[in-house]
C-alpha cells in the first residue's frame, strides 16, 4: 500500500502574500499478515500511483439562520468517483469555495518499489487580498492545502492540511497615516520616509502602529456627574499583547463601587445580507463574543489599573463584503446613587446596604496580527497529515 504524508515546512500559520511550502512524501509500505506467532511479510511488489496534484483553497461556510444564502452560492458537497481523473476545488467541501489556486501536478505514473519513498516539494504564493481565517457564528473562513491522489483503478482520495491565514488589510492606511492621522515614519533614516505596506515588511508597519504610545484620557460620566477618568496608552494592539490602562477616581463626584471590563469581538453582517425569520422579526445588529475580563471592587480607591491580555488564537480586525469583525472594550460601572462620605478616618466602614445603578460603556479598539511563529505557539493543531491508499 502507498502512504502519503504532507508537512507544512513553515508551520501552520501564514500571512497573506507569504509563500507556503509543503513537503509531500510518497512511501510504499509493505503489508503484513498477522498470525499467532509472528507477522509474516508479504512478497515484494511495486505500487503505481496514477497521479497526485495539490492546490490551496479557501472555504466560506455560511450560517443560513443568520445570513441570506443565494442559490448560486448555497452550500454544496461535491464527491469524486473512480472515473474522476482530476482534482476539483469543491471536492469534499460543505461550504462555498471562494478561492483556489491552480492545481499543480506533483507526480504522474509514479512507480514505488517495495519499502521505498520519495519526496516532492509543493510551493505556492498566497495573494495578499484574501480574507483571514475566521470561525464566526454567521460566517466562517477556513484554509487548507488540498492534495488529490489516485491509484490506477481506484477512486480519488483527498489529503487535507489545514492552516491559518492572517491579513494586515487595516495597515494599508492612505497617505501613510495611522488612525489618528499621525505620519508613520522611520526615525533612523536621515529623511522621513513613509512606511508603505506594499513595499515594506508589514510586520514593521504593525510594530510602528502598536509600539508608539499616544495616551488618550476619557472622562466617564453618568447623570449624577463624573465617575472616573480612564487613560489608555494606545488604541491598537497586537495579538498576545496586554491592554493596560489606569483609572483615576480622585476627582470624581460619583462613588464607584466596582467595575469590570471585557475584551469583546463584534461580528457584523451587512444589513442587506441579514436573515430575518419572519415579517416582523429583527436580526441583531451584531454578534458579540467576550474573551478576557478584568473585575475589581474599587470602593474608596483613588487610583487603580486594568490589564487585559489579547489572546493569540483570536482573529484580528478585518472587513469583507460578507462580514466585518470589530473589537471593543466593554465597561460596566456599578455606582452609588448617593455619594459615599469618607473624611479620611482609618477605621471607616462602608454601609451595609445602598442604592446602586449600573452604567455600560463601549470603547472601540483595533486588534492587529503578530508574527506567525508567535501565533503558532498558541495553536493545538498540527501541520502534518497522512493518508493510506
Amino acid at each position: 500500500m502507498i502512504e502519503v504524508s504532507a508537512h507544512l515546512i513553515g508551520g501552520p500559520v501564514y500571512f497573506a502574500g507569504d509563500r507556503i511550502s509543503c513537503r509531500v512524501t510518497f512511501s510504499n509500505v509493505r503489508q503484513t499478515a498477522g498470525s499467532a506467532q509472528s507477522s509474516i511479510a508479504t512478497k515484494k511488489s511495486e505500487d503505481v500511483l496514477g497521479w497526485a496534484s495539490a492546490q490551496v483553497v479557501c472555504v466560506c461556510t455560511i450560517n443560513p439562520q443568520k445570513v441570506l444564502v443565494v442559490d448560486s452560492i448555497s452550500n454544496c458537497n461535491t464527491s469524486m468517483t473512480v472515473n474522476s481523473t482530476s482534482l476539483s476545488p469543491k471536492a469534499g467541501e460543505r461550504g462555498l469555495v471562494i478561492f483556489s489556486t491552480k492545481p499543480k501536478i506533483l507526480v504522474c505514473d509514479l512507480t514505488l518499489p517495495d519499502d521505498s519513498n520519495t519526496d516532492y516539494l509543493y510551493q505556492e504564493t498566497l495573494p495578499s487580498n484574501l480574507p483571514p481565517s475566521f470561525r464566526g457564528q454567521a460566517i466562517k473562513y477556513s484554509y487548507k492545502l488540498k492534495i488529490g491522489l489516485q491509484r490506477v483503478g481506484a477512486p480519488v482520495k483527498l489529503l487535507n492540511v489545514p492552516f491559518r491565514l492572517m491579513t494586515w488589510q487595516l495597515c494599508g492606511l492612505p497617505n501613510c497615516q495611522d488612525e489618528q492621522g499621525i505620519v508613520v515614519s522611520n526615525p533612523f533614516l536621515k529623511t522621513s520616509q513613509c512606511v508603505n505596506p506594499e513595499f515594506d515588511d508589514p510586520l514593521e508597519t504593525i510594530q510602528l502602529l502598536t509600539s508608539r504610545r499616544s495616551p488618550s484620557v476619557y472622562k466617564v460620566t453618568n447623570g449624577n456627574g463624573k465617575v472616573v477618568n480612564l487613560c489608555l496608552f494606545k488604541s491598537g494592539y497586537r495579538l498576545g499583547e496586554d491592554i493596560v490602562g489606569t483609572l483615576d477616581f480622585s476627582a470624581s463626584n460619583v462613588s464607584c463601587i466596582q467595575y469590570s471590563v471585557s475584551l469583546q469581538s463584534q461580528e457584523v453582517v451587512p444589513e442587506e445580507k441579514r436573515r430575518r425569520i419572519g415579517p416582523h422579526s429583527k436580526f441583531a445588529d451584531e454578534i458579540v463574543t467576550s474573551y478576557s475580563k478584568h473585575h475589581e471592587f474599587c470602593i474608596g480607591f483613588l487610583q487603580t489599573h486594568l490589564s487585559l491580555p489579547v489572546p493569540l488564537h483570536v482573529t484580528p480586525s478585518f472587513d469583507t463584503d460578507m462580514v466585518a469583525l470589530k473589537w471593543r472594550l466593554h465597561f460596566e460601572f456599578v455606582t452609588a446613587v448617593t455619594p459615599l462620605r469618607w473624611s479620611g478616618e482609618n477605621n471607616w466602614e462602608p454601609p451595609t446596604s445602598m442604592d446602586i445603578e449600573t452604567m455600560v460603556w463601549d470603547l472601540p479598539i483595533t486588534i492587529y496580527p503578530t508574527t506567525p511563529a508567535h501565533v503558532s505557539k498558541a495553536l493545538y493543531g498540527t501541520c502534518d497529515a497522512t493518508v493510506i491508499l
